[in-house]
């Protein structure tokens, strides 16, 4: 039985063919392991080329992902992509091929065959002569066997490159994508490290006023106070990285730790720290540190090993003081849960105020303080207000309370029965992710079963078909309750009757369900208050 495409039913009336009716995005992607024909700079250039010519279409927009994997879809150009289709910036997307949307069999194929018909995108791979405005079934049907064939390909060249890439880290090659701060690649092996006359001896005076006495955030400080770029900046300002988003950057206690904790810095190469293999099925997770793959003395050293093994003695030394005054004055025992959390912010600065619990001469003290402060002093922030944290929730449970007798004072209407908090709509939708998990496993059994000839093709794709119609059916249930209980959350006039409303006006301590429900944001001004 023939099988009928989900998107051959999109009709050319519901994309309109005028000039630069197609508002289109492009995506490159190149992995670590590809070069050649298929740079970044030679996808984009064929691509705009491509959409150029074309009479029915605009750019609106490039996307690209540089180092990552076909077989992973959590990429920030892809994501960003997505978003934009969801939104409608973009309505039609334009790759060089399939393999460049992604190496994923399942996944690719159904963003093709459904979400991108669901969110009336044009989908068009150059190369594969695909364009889903003249897709019938048996073009959608060869697309479906080339990503199978690609998925199989991916997962053989993921079992070579696993090994080449051991290999390479057990003889002190470095494959990673930046060196780091401190160093560079060399310019004759990129496997190597060459050190950087300009940062090197930043990192010999973090080591150097660490072992001094001085504190991780007072070494940030003075670094950030003298104009010093930290490792993200500088590496902008260099060109190593290309993102905006760096130029700005600020010294912050993480990234002193960072360079005070990494071994290259004597000379020693360390890597695999995180491991993922396509091939077997394993997703990316943190390898124990005895199983780190470490080649000693593989590049010139900016730290003796004195000094650095001195620092990481110190490094635990503190951290164990730390530890043990924690335990002894048994603040955890007491802590209370920061219900403003993400909602409460510094007037001065903008950053966030964070809820320090402490105890001390057996009295628990609890106060928020403003992060930028804490991190920049008056670098970038003069707000040293820490609010006592049962003040600041009095003062807010009061303004809730008062913006809830306006709302019973309006009149609302009374209802029968109420679900404020959406558990009903909770439990179908854990009955559901239940129901799509057993869903994924059968079509990856699916897909084992054909890549082993237990099943042919056409059975493959019959019974695909229909577990795929039932997923879509299910996640198109699942985000219509997801929906329901988001406004419930955000909008309980909604749905709330008056003495639910009572009920949070009696309340006599702040929760987190009230400030979800009623607050938008606290800000804490210096001199002002609340």
């Amino acid at each position: 039985m023939a099988r009928k495409s989900r998107t051959a039913g999109v009709s050319k009336e519901k994309f309109p063919v005028n000039k630069g009716a197609y508002r289109t995005g492009i995506y490159a992607r190149l992995s670590s392991e590809e070069s050649g024909e298929d740079a970044l700079e030679n996808q984009i250039f064929l691509l705009k080329s491509y959409v150029e010519q074309q009479t029915d279409m605009r750019l609106v927009e490039t996307y690209a992902d540089f180092g990552f994997t076909g077989t992973n879809f959590k990429r920030p150009g892809f994501e960003r992509l997505m978003e934009d289709a969801k939104t409608g910036k973009i309505n039609c997307i334009v790759v060089k091929d399939l393999s460049r949307l992604g190496r994923n069999y399942i996944e690719t194929g159904n963003l093709i065959e459904n979400i991108f018909p669901f969110l009336q995108i044009r989908f068009i791979s150059v190369t594969d002569g695909f364009d889903t405005i003249r897709g019938d079934g048996m073009e959608n049907m060869v697309v479906s066997i080339k990503n199978l064939v690609k998925e199989v390909y991916s997962k053989d060249i993921s079992r070579k490159i696993i090994t080449a890439f051991r290999t390479k880290q057990r003889n002190g090659d470095f494959i990673g994508l930046v060196a780091p701060y401190g160093y560079l690649k060399s310019k004759e092996n990129k496997n190597k490290f060459v050190v950087d006359e300009v940062a090197a001896p930043v990192v010999q005076r973090i080591y150097k006023l660490y072992a001094d006495g001085e504190g991780i955030d007072r070494i940030a400080r003075a670094l950030d106070r003298e104009g010093v770029p930290c490792p993200r900046k500088y590496r902008y300002q260099i060109g190593v990285t290309k993102s905006d988003r760096y130029k700005d950057s600020r010294w912050e206690r993480s990234a002193v730790k960072t360079i005070l904790t990494n071994r290259a810095y004597i000379g020693d190469m360390v890597q695999g720290k995180v491991k993922q293999e396509f091939c077997n099925n394993l997703p990316m997770r943190h390898v124990e540190k005895a199983d780190w793959i470490v080649a000693e003395d593989t590049h010139e050293p900016i730290i003796d090993r004195e000094l650095f093994f001195q620092v990481q003695e110190l490094l635990k030394k503190r951290q164990k003081e730390l530890e043990e005054c924690i335990a002894r004055s048994k603040a955890k025992d007491h802590k209370e849960e920061n219900c403003l959390k993400g909602y409460i912010q510094c007037g001065c600065c903008g950053k966030s105020f964070n809820l320090s619990q402490t105890m001390r001469n057996e009295k628990m003290i609890r106060v928020y303080y403003c992060r930028g402060y804490q991190a920049f002093r008056s670098d970038i922030c003069t707000n040293t207000w820490r609010p006592d944290k049962a003040e600041t929730e009095k003062v807010v449970l009061e303004e809730v309370k008062a913006c809830l007798r306006k709302m019973l004072q309006s009149g609302l209407p009374k209802q029968e029965k109420m679900d404020a908090d959406g558990q009903t709509e909770k439990k179908e939708i854990a009955r559901i992710d239940r129901e799509l998990k057993s869903i994924a496993g059968k079509l990856a059994d699916l897909y084992q079963d054909t890549a082993e000839g237990i099943l042919n093709d056409a059975d493959y794709l019959l019974m695909r078909n229909e577990f795929s119609a039932r997923k879509s059916k299910l996640e198109a249930e699942r985000e219509s309750l997801v929906h329901i209980v988001s406004e419930k959350k955000r909008k309980p006039k909604d749905t709330a009757v008056q003495s639910t409303l009572k009920k949070y006006l009696s309340a006599k301590k702040l929760d987190r369900t009230m400030v979800e429900c009623f607050v938008e944001k606290v800000i804490v001004h210096e001199k002002d208050g609340i």
